[in-house]
């Protein structure tokens, strides 16, 4: 049947000469995979640009349950990014938030709650001007809540540790050693509790960015098995620490 659904890239792939393989994130049936015949050649009416990573896309769709490769009838871009492509801080974001969700998100799980966060933080990432630098660190916290593991609350005393293994604060460190230190567990706290208006206020230095970074693909590493090395995390590092 065809529908209409919205989508984000998250991944493409070159098949054959004029075609792709591309990896969508759609609205009404959740992770998909698409053939594009033609988008490489110069007469097609669906682009090869319309699949850059993490496009917003309004599409119609060829979609049968059970099948493994989809097919796409139109594509067009819903919002059109203006500073990421040129600005080599978000670009590079852009490709490593595209990887998370390639290694987080599951085939054919639609939620629309989610759907909705990652394209409006994309948005709000285009017109972001002030506090780029944390906005990879605040989408990774937020999206736990989507994916099931967001940290629960700190206690009064703010004085805690974060147990990555379940998720919590405690008063005394965990006998494992998979837990931060007070001041690390204060910091996400912070970053798990800012909303996006927040970012451009926060004074954390490269090396608490650095920590906090390394501290959070751990958490992800833990709760979600099989999730792997995350290649495009040292490009990143490269251009922000």
């Amino acid at each position: 049947m065809i529908h209409k659904t919205r989508g984000i890239v998250l991944h493409q792939l070159k098949y054959s000469d004029t075609s792709l393989i591309v990896k969508i994130y759609t609205e009404l049936f959740g992770l998909q995979t698409y053939l594009v015949k033609g988008a490489r050649s110069k007469r097609s009416a669906v682009r090869n640009s319309h699949f850059q990573p993490l496009t917003l896309l309004d599409l119609v769709v060829y979609h049968r349950e059970k099948r493994e490769l989809q097919h796409i009838r139109e594509a067009e871009i819903t919002e059109p990014f203006y500073s990421i492509s040129s600005d080599l801080r978000k670009s590079t974001m852009v490709l490593f938030l595209s990887e998370i969700l390639m290694k987080t998100v599951h085939e054919g799980e639609a939620n629309k709650e989610m759907f909705a966060f990652i394209s409006s933080s994309l948005q709000f990432l285009d017109m972001q001007e002030e506090g780029v630098e944390y906005f990879h660190l605040f989408f990774l916290m937020k999206l736990c809540i989507y994916l099931g593991f967001f940290p629960k609350s700190l206690p009064e005393n703010d004085q805690a540790f974060f147990d990555l293994r379940e998720g919590i604060y405690t008063s005394m460190p965990p006998s494992h050693p998979d837990h931060l230190d007070r001041n690390l567990s204060i910091n996400l706290h912070l970053l798990s509790n800012s909303q996006t208006r927040d970012l451009a206020k926060l004074s954390l230095g490269k090396d608490h960015r650095n920590e906090l970074l390394n501290a959070i693909l751990l958490y992800y590493q833990i709760h979600l098995s099989g999730m792997g090395t995350i290649k495009s995390v040292e490009i990143l590092k490269e251009v922000f620490y």
